[in-house]
């Protein structure tokens, strides 16, 4: 199992974008998107040295992860930045601590590129982003469709070694 760019794995958008759409569908609707426009979106992801990014988890030339550091999040908080999101982990791989890898290894791409605070919107994932040190800031409507936790975590060196 390897995390890396999406930048270094472009076949894998199609993919992607599939299997982001079908988990966040009615976020996405809500937002006016596309899968087209998700597309899109990672497309301009896929870099290596600059925000946004993304990054997925590989199995040999099997996609089984991904997640994602936006500029922002439509439809939760306006004005902040950068944003943690589409953290997302196949089914079958699922409960083996992947997920926990892509957060951490997109953190550390953040805190690598001068980032000290990262932000997220959370519906049913809340309980596993508090395991990894976030905090709630407060819970809000996303859109009109989903409740979610906004939440936010510093990214000091401290914060690292904790």
């Amino acid at each position: 199992m390897q995390i890396d760019y999406l930048a270094s794995y472009p076949q894998v958008i199609p993919e992607l974008a599939e299997l982001l759409f079908a988990e966040w569908q009615d976020l996405y609707q809500a937002a006016g998107l596309t899968k087209a426009d998700l597309i899109t979106a990672l497309q301009e992801r896929s870099v290596t040295s600059k925000l946004p990014l993304t990054l997925v988890a590989m199995d040999g030339t099997e996609l089984v992860g991904a997640g994602s550091i936006k500029l922002s999040e439509e439809g939760t908080k306006a004005g902040l930045s950068p944003w943690l999101g589409g953290i997302y982990v196949k089914s079958n791989q699922r409960g083996q601590g992947l997920g926990a890898k892509i957060v951490t290894a997109l953190e550390d791409k953040a805190r690598a590129l001068g980032v000290t605070k990262l932000y997220l919107s959370a519906d049913t994932a809340e309980q596993f982003y508090l395991k990894l040190g976030w905090q709630v800031e407060e819970h809000l409507e996303s859109f009109g469709v989903r409740n979610v936790a906004f939440m936010s975590k510093n990214l000091t060196c401290a914060d690292k070694l904790a």
